[in-house]
């Protein structure tokens, strides 16, 4: 039940409680929600929420949508619907040779989206403005002024930690000790957050992907570009300082050797390399015996990942991104193959559902994880 007014009790306090226990219910609501409804979900008097509703609606946060009739006698009920553009968060991604930006609403409907080149990624302030400029050009695409922004998170490559700070990136050094989120929040001047892409594309995969339902998955890239993020318990595993799923760091598992893999390249941010990777994928697929070897070669090296994977964090699912899912039809059959020839604890693999734009709309969901408490109060019962 959401606070009641008691004497002895401050009452602003109750009253900001009783405020967000209306908003939160409204902001849940999947379609528009009756006054009767809102009284129910919330314990409030009907009179409390009806003056709560006339003070969001004027601060903008709700909006009365034309009743309808019943046919009976009577008034139609009153309904509402949460102003879920009132206030934006925005998302951004750094790749080796694209930034991309994107804003979207508060129930994560993404409204704009664009890209912009990288000048130069070897340096991470330059690599800023330029997602920067990606976030702006994404705003200006959905024909929403960024005075609306309330916070934001980027998606980049490295061991980030729980202050966005870039502790380690392979073959940039520049990026070391970065402060990531803090450079976006002075471009935006308002609360942004960091995190691995892989981590972040586990955690868009885990909210409207194929990992949906599940507590245990690992969202994969491997090949010209490989990592992991996890997703444990339904929460994302960042180890200590970020570490987690960094896998080309490791000596041991030399993932680094397989860089130039011709089928690796999938996961190349080159087009013209994923379009040769392509091809050989469908010739592979069309029957051609030297395409074949090398799919089945890069599908040795990816069940042997996956080997490790399965005795260390054992998830329930791993899910093949990052440019793997392109080629999935091939790939998956030949790495369920491999993995039981050798022994694989039985995992379920798939490819992703969200595709390309894995990390971007993970970043979407990551910042308004983190402002949720802020703009709605916390969860009452």
């Amino acid at each position: 039940m959401a606070a009641m007014p008691l004497p002895g009790l401050d009452q602003t306090a109750v009253r900001r409680v009783n405020t967000a226990a209306v908003l939160r219910a409204l902001a849940a609501s999947e379609a528009d929600a009756t006054l009767q409804a809102l009284i129910g979900k919330t314990g409030l008097s009907r009179r409390t929420v009806e003056l709560i509703l006339g003070e969001l609606a004027a601060e903008g946060w709700a909006v009365e949508t034309p009743s309808e009739s019943s046919g009976g006698a009577g008034r139609p009920a009153k309904r509402f619907r949460f102003a879920a553009g009132h206030r934006l968060v925005a998302a951004a991604r750094i790749d080796t040779h694209l930034a991309h930006g994107a804003v979207a609403d508060l129930h994560g409907r993404v409204l704009g989206r664009a890209s912009r080149p990288l000048g130069d990624y070897g340096d991470p302030r330059h690599s800023v403005a330029d997602a920067a400029a990606a976030v702006r050009a994404a705003a200006d695409d959905a024909g929403v002024p960024l005075d609306r922004l309330r916070a934001g998170a980027v998606a980049a490559g490295g061991v980030i930690d729980a202050d966005g700070v870039v502790r380690r990136l392979v073959s940039a050094p520049a990026w070391s000790g970065f402060a990531l989120a803090g450079a976006f929040e002075a471009e935006f001047a308002v609360p942004w957050v960091a995190d691995n892409d892989a981590n972040l594309a586990a955690l868009a995969e885990h909210r409207a992907g194929v990992a949906r339902g599940r507590r245990h998955i690992a969202w994969l890239i491997h090949g010209h570009r490989a990592g992991v993020g996890f997703i444990i318990n339904n929460e994302v595993h960042r180890g200590s300082a970020g570490a987690a799923g960094e896998l080309v760091e490791s000596r041991v598992l030399g993932l680094r050797r397989g860089q130039d893999h011709p089928i690796g390249m999938l996961t190349s941010p080159i087009t013209a390399d994923r379009d040769r990777a392509a091809q050989l994928v469908a010739e592979a697929t069309g029957g051609d015996r030297a395409a074949l070897a090398l799919a089945e070669e890069f599908a040795a090296t990816l069940a042997d990942t996956i080997d490790v994977l399965a005795w260390t964090v054992a998830p329930e699912l791993i899910v093949l991104g990052g440019g793997l899912e392109t080629a999935a039809d091939l790939l998956i059959p030949l790495v369920r193959q491999r993995a039981s020839e050798v022994g694989v604890l039985e995992i379920d693999i798939k490819a992703t559902a969200i595709g390309a734009g894995a990390p971007l709309i993970g970043a979407v969901r990551y910042a308004l994880d983190r402002i949720d408490a802020d703009l709605f109060g916390p969860v009452v019962s």
